[in-house]
């Protein structure tokens, strides 16, 4: 209704500016008077976003079964709720392969995976399912099936995931058979995840990245650094 109200005001609003053409001062500010108007039903139309929580503790993120970079015994779990088909998500898997390379930090953090596929990504839990069947081969799998999703958002078919598979150097018979067999596993695993980033952490959206439990808005490896000495987490 919003939308289609909207859009009729901006037909409206073309139309007038295609009949008056080139215009003399007086249409103009008819046109300007018209261009307000519509701006101001617009923005009640759209109301500003109501604004998160202010965060006054750090959210309990249990590592539990998640797949792990780093150390395990890192003193700094750096958890990220991501989406395999979110394009923001594959740049911030990047910023998070950085943190755990990095001289100050790799001792202090390791990266804790939450899978979180929105529903508008049809391909995200898919390739989430695909990321924990190579899992079952060696947790670093898990990275490198990860790695061979954010780099292919497009192609994210069962077909590539097996071709993937291959080149990451599965066993892809297994693999094929866990993500058959283990489906039910797999989605279980998934809602357990997205449960918690919503429940626990007022996840909405991803990526969501919380560092020792406090979310990280300047993303960045430095951020990472400024959040860790703010919060005193080491």
């Amino acid at each position: 209704m919003k939308n289609s109200l909207k859009l009729g005001l901006g037909v409206a609003l073309s139309g007038s500016l295609l009949l008056v053409g080139c215009t003399s001062s007086k249409t103009n500010e008819r046109i300007e008077a018209l261009e307000k108007q519509v701006a101001a039903i617009e923005k009640k139309l759209s109301p500003a976003r109501p604004q998160p929580p202010t965060q006054d503790k750090a959210y309990k993120l249990p590592v539990g079964n998640s797949p792990v970079l780093g150390k395990k015994n890192a003193p700094v779990n750096v958890v990220v709720f991501s989406d395999g088909q979110c394009p923001y998500c594959a740049g911030a898997d990047q910023l998070l392969r950085d943190a755990v390379k990095d001289p100050e930090l790799k001792a202090k953090v390791n990266v804790v995976f939450k899978n979180f596929p929105l529903s508008f990504h049809q391909d995200a839990k898919p390739a989430a399912k695909a990321a924990l069947a190579a899992k079952e081969q060696g947790e670093e799998k898990f990275w490198a099936m990860m790695d061979k999703v954010f780099a292919n958002q497009r192609s994210l078919t069962p077909a590539n995931f097996n071709k993937w598979a291959k080149e990451i150097g599965l066993n892809v018979t297994k693999f094929k058979e866990d993500v058959k067999k283990n489906d039910g596993k797999y989605e279980a695993s998934i809602k357990a995840d997205m449960e918690l980033g919503t429940n626990s952490a007022n996840v909405r959206g991803t990526p969501s990245i919380y560092v020792g439990g406090w979310e990280l808005r300047e993303r960045s490896v430095q951020g990472i650094k400024n959040l860790i000495k703010e919060k005193n987490l080491i």
